[in-house]
């Protein structure tokens, strides 16, 4: 089968799209026959690694008669993402032109959480010009989880499936937990309202003497892009220096580091598609804190592998006294995180979608 793959990836390696796409480009890459184009300049050395990344800047304009054969006539497209602007609705009307079957992965945007943010104005008119006719003629949408799709069917409720993403499992994980503090860790973009930093921050506010007591600590780490700063003000207008600290962005094997010298990874967002950190410290045997907008609350709650709640103050208070009061449990929900880790190997994937876009195929 001859997969198209189009994205609209930034150059900021921060974002879980960023990671999750070359992933999947790959494991795909070994089952099927697979072009990907890019829609922005950026480049990074593990798109070029995929061996078949190409940058929009290699094309004399943006359209399917653009590419090599056999993908100027794919069996089908891929959308990776959404809003990706002008270059991306020239690549779906050759799509409409020549009757070529497409699945978007949006990827959360089209959540009723993230449907109604700031930029909700915006967004209303880009999908009134637009994108309610891309997402109405798409052969099927496909959704990480089953938490999105419930979010996305109010506004769109057509053909879809469902598969998550994946990890590639790390050749090594935790084994070993503090004895007498609790170190948690944040990874991802600084954005206060999806990742519920606000509430998070407050909650950690609220209840300092009980985290203070149980020596515990949090590392936020991502770029000092979007709300770094604004996080960085909170924290010290709440006088959280000597329990909440800003690591930047963080990358590769430091990565890997600072995820093995913690004991539990936090998501308390309002709204995820699903998220590759979270996949990612699980595979690497650390328990979590989440609530429902993670969009993994059923899986980890089904596997024991962190303390869930909902997106309340209440509900992120009792989570955290919780873990204060359990935290002899990290070792096993650790053993626990790997198991429910293993589901999402990138291989298996693959085979997945292969069988699945089998059906959509002319």
């Amino acid at each position: 089968m001859n997969i198209l793959f189009i994205s609209s990836l930034s150059r900021s390696l921060s974002t879980g799209p960023a990671w999750s796409v070359p992933a999947r480009v790959v494991a795909q890459s070994k089952i099927d026959n697979v072009y990907w184009v890019n829609l922005s300049n950026a480049n990074h050395q593990h798109w070029i690694d995929t061996g078949v990344y190409h940058n929009i800047s290699e094309l004399q304009n943006p359209s399917l008669n653009a590419l090599p054969d056999p993908f100027n006539r794919p069996d089908i497209v891929m959308f990776e993402g959404f809003y990706g602007g002008f270059k991306e609705i020239r690549f779906v009307l050759d799509c409409w032109r020549y009757n070529i079957p497409y699945i978007i992965t949006p990827r959360s945007s089209l959540t009723y959480q993230a449907m109604h943010n700031k930029s909700r104005f915006k967004k209303e008119i880009a999908h009134f010009l637009f994108y309610d006719r891309f997402v109405r003629r798409a052969t099927a949408v496909q959704y990480l989880t089953k938490q999105e799709y419930e979010d996305s069917k109010y506004r769109f409720d057509g053909p879809h499936f469902i598969l998550p993403n994946g990890f590639n499992t790390p050749p090594i994980a935790k084994t070993e937990f503090s004895k007498d503090k609790i170190r948690g860790i944040f990874i991802g973009r600084m954005d206060i309202h999806q990742k519920g930093l606000d509430v998070l921050l407050d909650v950690i506010d609220d209840i300092r003497e009980e985290l203070t007591a149980a020596k515990f600590s949090l590392i936020l780490y991502g770029p000092k892009l979007k709300d770094y700063y604004k996080v960085e003000e909170i924290i010290k207008e709440k006088n959280l220096t000597d329990i909440v600290s800003l690591g930047g962005e963080i990358l590769k094997g430091d990565k890997q580091k600072a995820i093995l010298d913690s004991d539990v990874f936090f998501l308390t967002s309002r709204f995820e598609g699903h998220p590759m950190g979270l996949i990612e410290a699980l595979a690497y045997g650390l328990p979590c804190i989440i609530t429902t907008g993670s969009n993994m609350r059923p899986e980890v709650e089904a596997n024991n592998c962190g303390w869930c709640c909902d997106f309340t103050q209440d509900g992120i208070k009792g989570a955290l006294l919780n873990m204060i009061r359990e935290s002899h449990s990290l070792y096993t929900m650790s053993r626990n995180a790997l198991l429910l880790a293993s589901n999402y190997d990138w291989s298996n994937l693959a085979v997945g979608l292969n069988r699945i876009l089998s059906q959509y195929v002319h």
